[in-house]
């Protein structure tokens, strides 16, 4: 019998962020055997078939500014997904909440005999919270994140009301077990990448004097830009540094004298980001907290070697395999490590090499096959098998 799951994204479904992780798990895993259905705000340019998508706008509503229709989107919304998984045949039904169902919500469903999965796109807020307040702390500034202590505690009572939790890295599984959720909730999983998203030939940025080491997302306390930029100025390094993605406007007044080194680039959110990838020799990625870095996985795809946290890891990266892992405030380690990257050209290759190999690990379509299989195991009540690809994935 087929077994059916809906997803409930309170985000319109489209090529950027969580959701285009979303909508690339949903479309490969559906099939025969799992009919994936998507409820969302809104698409556009996205199709994610063979799995379906119900809009949750009206037509005129999926073409305006979603600021305009935000809120008209999301009224009903949890009702409206409830009463879908309610009209599915009986037998082997799940729910896949991507943040944030309520505990109502969740509790309705299960009382209706359906398995609920939850997403960790981010690490749980009751544990990023003081990773963040140290970053601020650190800085000597206050907290400028929006998590507050309600928010975590919504959030904690929908955590222990579903069934079980994908978590993409191994962070996020300790950093829920501190919180007190049940080990058996935890569903060690990944993200992945998409080959075709990377492809070309073009090179964004000419070659330069010495070695490009590039770092991607938004340039924020949470990311530990702050923290690159003070290592790589004290690095001594002659190369490059590019740091591409929307930066935050305290980092731009606290680091403006290391934003404005002449060996320092910084570039704006990058649409074709394999280009930039292509004219990089290491991805240097600090990152305080995160849930699965894709930034990671693309660039390992990209065969880049990779300096980065445990955090920033994913489930892809090994440390001395694929690259550098350190913790985000061993300064010395890291001014250490991107002295060797940036001077060693046989560890560079050889870490290259290896990320090009993991990579084909972990292609969006064996992510899903890998998510469909843990999924299906727990509906049917068999044994879980272990994933090989994330084995030897902590560093």
């Amino acid at each position: 019998m087929q077994a059916s799951l809906d997803v409930f994204l309170p985000l319109p479904l489209t090529r950027c962020g969580p959701s285009y992780t979303c909508g690339m798990l949903s479309r490969d895993m559906a099939g025969p055997d799992l009919d994936v259905r998507i409820l969302t705000p809104r698409t556009r340019a996205f199709s994610v078939r063979p799995a379906k998508v119900e809009q949750s706008l009206p037509p005129l509503g999926r073409v305006v500014p979603y600021r305009w229709v935000k809120k008209t989107a999301l009224d009903g919304f949890e009702s409206r997904f409830v009463a879908a998984v309610k009209r599915r045949p009986q037998e082997r039904r799940a729910a896949y909440i991507w943040p944030d169902a309520s505990a109502g919500a969740i509790s309705t469903l299960k009382n209706e005999g359906v398995l609920v999965f939850r997403e960790m796109i981010n690490c749980c807020l009751a544990g990023a919270k003081p990773i963040l307040d140290e970053g601020y702390a650190r800085l000597g500034v206050a907290s400028r994140h929006t998590i507050t202590e309600a928010m975590a505690q919504a959030e904690e009572k929908g955590l222990h009301a579903v069934d079980y939790i994908f978590c993409p890295n191994a962070m996020v599984e300790d950093l829920l077990e501190r919180q007190g959720i049940p080990t058996k909730k935890l569903i060690p999983a990944s993200y992945g990448w998409e080959p075709s998203r990377l492809a070309g030939s073009h090179c964004l940025l000419k070659p330069a004097d010495g070695p490009t080491f590039v770092f991607v997302g938004t340039i924020c306390v949470r990311k530990g830009s702050h923290l690159l930029l003070d290592y790589w100025a004290s690095s001594g390094v002659k190369g490059r540094l590019v740091l591409a993605g929307a930066i935050e406007p305290f980092i731009a007044e606290r680091c403006a004298a290391l934003l404005a080194r002449d060996d320092v680039v910084v570039l704006d959110y990058v649409k074709d980001i394999g280009a930039l990838y292509r004219s990089a020799d290491v991805f240097a990625f600090p990152t305080l907290e995160e849930g699965g870095p894709q930034v990671t996985y693309e660039a390992c795809g990209c065969a880049l070697p990779i300096i980065t946290t445990p955090m920033g890891v994913g489930r892809i990266v090994r440390h001395r395999r694929e690259g550098l892992v350190l913790d985000a405030y061993d300064r010395a380690g890291w001014i250490a490590g991107l002295r060797e990257l940036a001077e060693d050209d046989a560890v560079r290759a050889a870490m290259a090499a290896s990320a090009r190999a993991r990579a084909a690990l972990f292609h969006w379509d064996q992510v899903a096959w890998r998510r469909k299989r843990q999924l299906i195991e727990r509906l049917s009540g068999r044994a879980f098998a272990p994933d090989d690809a994330l084995i030897e994935a902590t560093p």
